[in-house]
C-alpha cells in the first residue's frame, strides 16, 4: 500500500514485521532488553537486518519513521515553495506596464484566479516595505492568496518601483498603472473590471490610499477613481506627511529616501490632505494596531473622509502587531481577512 495523496519523494511501504528469535548478535542486558554485541558490525546489506528480533525491529523502526519525518519535511517545504493556492490558477510575473531604462522587474505581478473563475471580483494587493523593499512574494502573508481565493475573489499581489531611486510618487503611479491593466485585461483572467478592490500593507497602504483619494494618478491612465470599488489599508502611518514631519522637523529616517526633506512633497504625498468634496472616492477600511502614530493618522483619515460624506472606518486590530496584521491575515483562526471579505461583499452590486 502506497500514500498516493503525498508527493512521490515522501511514498514509503509499510514496515514488514517479522517473527524471528532474537539474533545471536544481540545479548540480554534486562527483562526484554538487549544491546548489540560489540564484536559484531551490522551494516545495511547484513544477512541480520532481513532477520532481526523484535528489540532490533524496533529500533529500526523508530530510525526509520525519523527518515521518513525529516524526508517529508524537505518534500513538504519544497513543494510549499514552488505552489500556490491549491484551487487557483496562478499566472506569475505579469508584466503590467513597460518603461525606458527601468527593468521590467519592477512591474511585474502575481495572479491567483479561482479555477473556474468568471466576472470574478479582483483584489490589488500592495507590499510594504518603507518604500525601499521588498516584493510580490516575500512581503505578503503566506495564506493571503489562499484565502481569498476560496473566497471567490482574485487576488494579485504587484511589485512597484521602490526609492531612493524611484522616490515618490513612483509607487502611486505603478499601482496605477496596474489598475489599469487588469482594468483593461480582467476577461484574460476571468475578472471582472467593475469589481477592483485595493489592499496595502504599511508604505502599501499609504499607496493605496494615495491613489483611491488624488485623481490625477488614475486620470494619466485615462480612468477615474469610480474604478475602485474599495479600499481597505493595513496598519499605515504615513497618511498625513505634513503632520509628521512638522511635529519632528523633519521626516522619519525611514520616511526620507521617498519623501525627502521638502514640505511641498509631504503635502503632495499625503492621502488626508486632498480628500475634498465632489470626488468618487471608495468606500475605505483603516486598520491600525496599538503602536505609535498608526492610531492617530488612521483616524484622522476616517474622520476627514466622513467630514467630507465618504464612506470610512478606522478599525482597532487587536491582538495584531504591525508585522503579524499582514502575515496572520487569513490564517486559521485570523479574524480580520473575514471582515475584509465581508467589506467588499458590501460593495458589490
Amino acid at each position: 500500500m502506497r500514500i498516493s495523496w503525498l508527493p512521490s519523494c515522501m511514498q514509503i511501504s509499510p514496515y514488514r514485521d517479522s517473527s524471528a528469535p532474537v539474533p545471536s548478535h544481540f545479548h540480554p542486558i534486562g527483562p526484554g532488553l538487549y544491546s548489540p554485541r560489540k564484536d559484531i558490525t551490522l551494516h545495511q546489506d547484513s544477512p541480520e537486518m532481513l532477520t532481526h528480533g523484535v528489540p532490533y525491529r524496533r529500533l529500526v523502526w523508530k530510525v526509520s519513521v525519523m527518515r521518513f519525518i525529516f524526508t517529508a519535511f524537505l518534500c513538504l517545504f519544497a513543494w510549499m515553495a514552488v505552489s500556490g493556492p491549491a484551487s487557483a490558477k496562478v499566472y506569475r510575473d505579469v508584466v503590467y506596464n513597460h518603461m525606458p531604462a527601468v527593468s521590467d522587474g519592477n512591474f511585474i505581478m502575481d495572479i491567483y484566479a479561482p479555477d473556474e473563475a468568471e466576472d470574478t471580483p479582483i483584489i490589488i494587493m500592495v507590499h510594504g516595505g518603507a518604500w525601499t523593499f521588498g516584493n510580490k512574494q516575500n512581503a505578503i502573508g503566506p495564506k493571503q492568496a489562499d484565502f481569498f481565493t476560496d473566497e471567490g475573489f482574485i487576488f494579485v499581489s504587484i511589485n512597484y518601483r521602490l526609492a531612493p531611486d524611484h522616490p515618490f510618487p513612483a509607487p502611486v503611479q505603478d499601482l496605477a498603472s496596474a489598475i489599469s491593466y487588469l482594468y483593461r485585461n480582467a476577461d484574460t483572467y476571468g475578472g471582472d473590471p467593475d469589481s477592483i478592490f485595493l489592499m496595502g500593507h504599511s508604505s502599501g497602504a499609504h499607496s493605496v490610499t494615495m491613489v483611491s483619494i488624488d485623481p490625477q494618478y488614475l486620470r494619466a491612465e485615462g480612468l477615474n477613481l469610480g474604478v475602485i470599488k474599495g479600499t481597505v489599508a493595513l496598519d499605515g502611518a504615513s497618511y498625513n506627511l505634513v503632520r509628521t514631519g512638522k511635529k519632528r522637523g523633519e521626516l522619519p529616517r525611514f520616511y526620507r529616501p521617498a519623501f525627502g526633506g521638502k514640505e511641498s512633497v509631504w503635502r503632495a504625498a499625503s492621502p488626508t490632505l486632498h480628500v475634498m468634496d465632489g470626488r468618487r472616492i471608495p468606500p475605505m477600511r483603516l486598520f491600525y494596531v496599538d503602536r505609535p502614530v498608526s492610531p492617530s493618522r488612521a483616524k484622522e483619515l476616517a474622520e476627514t473622509l466622513r467630514d467630507h460624506g465618504y464612506d470610512a472606518k478606522a478599525v482597532l486590530a487587536k491582538k495584531r502587531s504591525h508585522k503579524s496584521l499582514n502575515k496572520k491575515l487569513g490564517t486559521d483562526g485570523d479574524k480580520f481577512a473575514p471582515m475584509i471579505v465581508d467589506f467588499f461583499r458590501s460593495q458589490m452590486k
